[in-house]
């Protein structure tokens, strides 16, 4: 029933899309909607094959992100059944969240990313977000995972589409390079396929882009100006490393590329830029006491301890994580908690300074008691940053490393790895095309480089923080794309020189 569900939602999108162009939301003037509905059914296959890559290489979704999004949202799902106030209340964030109350016992001992989310660290990444999202979903999925992930490839499907709408000008005679570089850049389009943030969150930047060259051009209406207000809302909750950097470089890019009194538009971006990153790290400094710099190895020490797995066990002012040994830790009777062995070691974070890791060597107490957040076993894709963490310059230089050239196929461990090295090589052909484009005077440079911008400083941010090259394939996986883009942008005179030259 889950399977024919998926299949049925499948093939009404792939209908709509073909008859109606979605309710002329997909309307183009470049592209059909037969090649509307032949990359909709392409790109709607990296939902099974994310579930087999996961299943044959993991032993399935469950323990990770994608399977645990989906059965917190059904956990919130089906408290709507049992008390739809308490649902509600959920829904706008004004749940009671205390232990022993009516939506604790009955929803919040049955998630686990649910309260991650309010975890407040390098950045604010919200998770409750996907989850209320899904529990909505739910009503009408059939309890299938496969539509679930069918709605957030087709979420990440339109928001493609309006980036697309956004740039499309910048492309001419080449529109159709460019909606399938985004639509079928293999690490975007296999994490695409599932229950992530990463299809919500490209929806956000498509839709919030395009709204913002609205703006711009001044063609905007009352409803478009209250809709970009709360997605640039929404921005600020998810993923915000990824969405406010993107909404800031395209926004300044719509506003100089339209000024007729800035001459040296790609100097004035720099500038604008080196402005925004002073202002950031005054702004950490005033918020935190440190700069972005020293957050970002704080983060990198958490993430690295999380990568070599473990129990990880949370109460209401601490996440603990124990080496990943069940003995360790014994199940409250009747109860969905656990308490600690006498004498276990294990290392904290408290909530309100997660970039310090503690330490205690020798458990005393055995009655408190801890939510389950996740058991892992160690990452087999970690990578030594901890070498290069104390050295300023070693730190960016070798966090950009891992995060666009790392592997490549001389280094390359398991059948995963050298797929991506295949990634990594199109992003390196990609920055010679684009080092090459940048000496030519025959065209305008100021989109190429916010482009190069973007990726690199979101590639940066990610090398610095993340210290597993698996999850930095996820997290560079929406910006990557824009690299390729910036190489096809100077295309067109590479064929033109070559046919010169065979003349």
């Amino acid at each position: 029933m889950m399977l024919i569900a998926a299949v049925i939602y499948l093939l009404v999108f792939l209908l709509l899309i073909y008859k109606l162009r979605f309710f002329g939301l997909l309307k183009d003037e470049q592209l059909t909607p037969g090649q509307f509905t032949a990359f909709f059914l392409l790109k709607s296959l990296a939902i099974p094959v994310f579930f087999v890559v996961y299943g044959q290489m993991y032993g399935g979704i469950e323990k990770f992100d994608a399977g645990i999004f989906y059965s917190d949202a059904r956990a919130l799902n089906q408290l709507a059944w049992l008390n739809f106030k308490e649902y509600l209340l959920a829904m706008f964030g004004l749940q009671n969240d205390a232990p022993g109350s009516y939506f604790y016992d009955h929803c919040l001992i049955y998630t686990q990313n649910w309260d991650n989310g309010k975890l407040k660290d390098f950045f604010y990444n919200d998770n409750r977000l996907v989850i209320r999202l899904h529990s909505v979903l739910h009503f009408i999925a059939f309890d299938s995972y496969a539509v679930h992930a069918l709605f957030n490839c087709f979420l990440s499907f339109t928001g493609i589409f309006f980036l697309y709408k956004s740039f499309k000008t910048f492309f001419k005679g080449k529109e159709i390079l460019f909606f399938m570089t985004l639509c079928f850049f293999p690490a975007l389009w296999f994490y695409t396929g599932a229950v992530l943030k990463e299809g919500i969150t490209l929806f956000v930047l498509g839709r919030a882009v395009y709204l913002l060259k609205k703006t711009v051009q001044r063609d905007i209406n009352a409803v478009g100006l209250v809709l970009l207000a709360f997605l640039l809302f929404i921005s600020l909750l998810l993923k915000p490393y990824f969405l406010c950097l993107g909404l800031g470089c395209f926004g300044t890019f719509f506003v100089i590329d339209r000024s007729r009194f800035i001459r040296y538009k790609v100097m004035f971006f720099a500038f604008v830029m080196s402005l925004a990153f002073v202002a950031v790290n005054i702004l950490f400094l005033q918020l935190n006491g440190q700069s972005a710099l020293n957050m970002a190895l704080g983060q990198q020490r958490i993430f690295s301890n999380a990568s070599k797995g473990g129990i990880f066990l949370q109460d209401e002012t601490r996440l603990l994580r124990l080496n990943n040994d069940t003995g360790l830790i014994f199940k409250t009777p009747g109860k969905n908690t656990f308490t600690i062995r006498k004498n276990s070691p294990y290392m904290y974070w408290e909530h309100h300074h997660q970039y310090d890791t503690l330490f205690c060597s020798s458990n005393t107490d055995t009655v408190k008691q801890y939510r389950l957040v996740y058991r892992a076993g160690e990452g087999g894709s970690n990578i030594p940053i901890g070498l290069y963490s104390k050295n300023p310059f070693s730190f960016v230089s070798t966090s950009i490393y891992y995060s666009l050239f790392f592997p490549m196929f001389f280094n390359a461990r398991g059948l995963l790895q050298v797929l991506a090295s295949f990634e990594n090589a199109m992003i390196v052909l990609s920055l010679l095309l684009v080092c090459w484009g940048l000496f030519q005077k025959k065209h305008k440079h100021l989109l190429p480089v916010t482009f190069l911008f973007f990726v690199v400083s979101l590639c940066l941010i990610v090398g610095m923080t993340t210290p597993n090259s698996g999850a930095i394939f996820r997290y560079r996986s929406p910006a990557v794309p824009f690299l390729l883009l910036s190489a096809l942008y100077y295309l067109e005179p590479v064929k033109m020189n070559f046919f010169k030259r065979k003349n």
